[in-house]
């Protein structure tokens, strides 16, 4: 089923995308990098737009190289302490089987049927419903839960939530989005930091000197800017346009797992509305099963509406809409979950989620 709807074809555009990533975001960097400099340049120097630029870029190479380097010791630290930082910015809890039994033999029986290495099981005290993935590679994945959706959710539906979950892990999603939010955190300290720090240093001293009769950089400051927000924007933007189609490969994930279309219906229909996480960081909101945050009219959605997901889930998974909860007891959930016959291929049409 998976086959059918372009899973190869989706896990090596996310390899695509990370190599991107990896490659576009220090071109970035230096683009920034030369946009400070200019920045420098035109209010504490007063330099002419054409001098200006011809210096800034005889001091790129070493300004850039320890742009660069800083950057890479950033995202040394970040690549083998993401998860701590994780935890720690959502209060996240780990969780034992004692502690959880129901979602721990949830996420360890989907394991055992494709094979997989077990995440750790986390939790975020909170009545909102909603649950992410994280890590990038197998020793520190991690799947998170909030005490809402465990409570509210029946067997079934929880299971669907931590297949749609898990299958975010199997298509290399939280991957390619890992690697997204660490450049994005690098511009976001660098260009912020930055500039605010050459604003508080210079700007009054800037004025000073124009008031003085000073004033030729007024062109190397505003291309400065141009330059500094045009990087910014390019690798936020690169973030969110990073494929919504990965929700709607997740779900069709969950149904391909569980076998229970219904059953993701009912729990995106629970936490729709009930899902908003507060004070957690818009980039962590942003691997979660429902991010409610849309942003101007749409255009920074970085998930599809939960209508068009329920739409796609009953149009090509044969899910039903309006299906009362059936509690499932354990050993048919242990033998639903362990079940590795795919079913067959048929004459759906194609999904969102397909090329």
């Amino acid at each position: 089923m998976m086959e059918a709807y372009g899973l190869k074809t989706h896990i090596w555009n996310n390899n695509l995308r990370s190599v991107f990533l990896l490659v576009a975001f220090p071109v970035l960097l230096l683009v920034l990098a030369y946009g400070l400099i200019l920045l420098y340049l035109g209010f504490a120097e007063d330099m002419r737009f054409e001098q200006g630029l011809f210096y800034a870029a005889e001091r790129l190479p070493v300004i850039g190289s320890m742009a660069l380097a800083g950057a890479g010791t950033w995202f040394t630290i970040a690549f083998f302490g993401h998860q701590k930082i994780i935890s720690a910015s959502v209060k996240s809890k780990a969780l034992t089987e004692s502690q959880e039994p129901r979602a721990y033999k949830m996420l360890e029986n989907l394991c055992i049927s494709r094979g997989m290495t077990m995440p750790r099981l986390m939790v975020i005290e909170t009545d909102q419903m909603n649950a992410f993935a994280s890590g990038i590679r197998d020793k520190n994945y991690q799947i998170t839960l909030t005490r809402g959706l465990m409570n509210n959710l029946d067997d079934a539906e929880l299971n669907a939530v931590i297949a749609h979950e898990l299958s975010h892990i199997r298509h290399k999603d939280v991957r390619m989005l890992i690697i997204a939010v660490i450049f994005v955190g690098i511009f976001a300290f660098v260009g912020e930091g930055v500039v605010r720090g050459v604003f508080r240093t210079n700007l009054g001293r800037t004025n000073n000197h124009r008031r003085s009769g000073g004033g030729n950089a007024g062109a190397l400051i505003v291309f400065a800017f141009a330059l500094i927000a045009l990087a910014y924007l390019f690798a936020v933007l690169i973030r969110f346009t990073l494929s919504r189609k990965r929700e709607y490969m997740a779900d069709a994930g969950a149904v391909e797992l569980t076998k229970d279309p219904d059953a993701m219906i009912r729990a995106l229909e629970k936490i729709s509305g009930k899902a908003a996480l507060k004070g957690v960081p818009d980039e962590i909101r942003e691997m979660a099963l429902h991010n409610p945050k849309i942003g101007l009219a749409g255009a920074f959605a970085t998930h599809p509406p939960i209508e068009k997901r329920i739409d796609a889930i009953v149009k090509f998974g044969g899910g039903r809409r309006g299906t009362r909860s059936q509690p499932i007891s354990r050993s048919d959930r242990m033998t639903q979950s362990r079940s590795t016959n795919p079913p067959q291929r048929g004459t759906r049409p194609r999904g969102p989620w397909q090329r």
